[in-house]
Parts: C-alpha cells; sequence; structure tokens
C-alpha cells in the first residue's frame, strides 16, 4: 500500500484500475476514504511459498512485469516490500454438511480472487444459512442441506469463472488478441448486462 502523496497526481485513480498482460495483472485502487492506495500484482509462477505472509522478492516481480505499461512500472517502483502468496482453490462440491456441521464461505468453496468474491459468497452463505435455520430450528441437519442446496450452483459458478476470468486477464497470444477483439465491441451497457448474473442478486 502506499500513501495518497506517494501516488503520483496522474496515476490516481478513484475507481478500481486493472492492467491485464500475459500471464500477470496489476489492479490498484483507492483505500480509507483515498488515504491509501492498494497494489496487488498476479503472476504465474512455478516457486511455492507456505503461508499468507512471506516477503515477496522484488527481483522476482521485475522479473514478471519488466515489459509491462509504463503506468505499471512507475507504480511498482514506488514499492520496497511485498508481501506474497499462492493462490488456490478447489472443484467446486455439492455437500458441505454432515449432521449438525456445515460449512460455509472458503471452507465450503475456495475460488481464485479474479473475481473478487470470496467474502461475497461467504456474505450470501451466512444469510441463507440463518434464514435455513430459523425456517427449521428444530431440524438443524435439514436446515443445512437446504442451505447448501440453496448455495451450491452459484457458488460453483463463481469458483469456476472465476477460473475463466484468470485465463482471460492473462491471456497471451491469439487468445489476448481475441479478448481485446471482443472488449473493443463492447459498450459499458453490454459489460453489466454480462456480469447481472453475479450482482444482479444471489
Amino acid at each position: 500500500m502506499l500513501k495518497r502523496e506517494d501516488v503520483p497526481d496522474d496515476l490516481w485513480r478513484p475507481d478500481v484500475v486493472l492492467w491485464a498482460g500475459p500471464r500477470t495483472h496489476f489492479v490498484h485502487y483507492p483505500l480509507r476514504r483515498g488515504e491509501l492506495y492498494n497494489l496487488v500484482a498476479v503472476f504465474h509462477s512455478d516457486r511455492y511459498e507456505e503461508g499468507w505472509n512471506a516477503e515477496g522478492s522484488k527481483d522476482v516481480l521485475w522479473q514478471h512485469f519488466k515489459m509491462q505499461r509504463p503506468e505499471v512500472l512507475r507504480l511498482l517502483e514506488r514499492i520496497d516490500t511485498w508481501r506474497m502468496w499462492v493462490l488456490c482453490d478447489r472443484e467446486p462440491i455439492k455437500d458441505w454438511s454432515n449432521g449438525h456441521t456445515t460449512l460455509l464461505g472458503d471452507a465450503a468453496h475456495p475460488m481464485l480472487q479474479y473475481l473478487a468474491q470470496g467474502a461475497c459468497m461467504a456474505t450470501e452463505d451466512a444469510v441463507s444459512l440463518a434464514e435455513k435455520v430459523a425456517a427449521s430450528p428444530d431440524d438443524l441437519p435439514g436446515a443445512f442441506r437446504a442451505y447448501q442446496e440453496s448455495r451450491y450452483l452459484r457458488t460453483g459458478r463463481v469458483q469456476i469463472m472465476a477460473r475463466v476470468y484468470g485465463e482471460f486477464y492473462h491471456a497471451r497470444g491469439v487468445a489476448a488478441e481475441l479478448r481485446n477483439q471482443m472488449l473493443r465491441a463492447r459498450s459499458p451497457a453490454d459489460s453489466y448486462e454480462g456480469i447481472a448474473w453475479l450482482y444482479g442478486g444471489a
């Protein structure tokens, strides 16, 4: 994260901005009412680091981003230390419950971050679970089954589409040209319509 004053004025945006490149993407957006600027660099790598708080190597970062847009490079130059973690998901599954135990969020349906939906799906899960338990307070196993039945296809779709978006962002060669051609032809209304399945309601 950068402080607002450390971000060049011409690179600061009040929105989420994503720069897509071959096997990489870079996202930046403001936090704390614009006081901070979050930078997220994602790239394909064969390196594996256990845990969620490993210090990332600047050399590795530059190796993957050295040919990127100048705007991206200017922001990357301002970072002294990075935290790095490996991205993981799992194939969607249908059964999250066993008797008086059930799962929600990443425990039930871990997903890649490309749609930024991990916490959103966990929140939807919690609302659905509360509703099912309230409707059948004397039959928790039944409430849990009803909850997972109402949720597994939606969360499975998000898991799968997060993978698709990752491929879309990180496309190269012909795939990147086809992506760019498709995006050029889309209007803002087309883009909103294309994601209505996600944001239009659970």
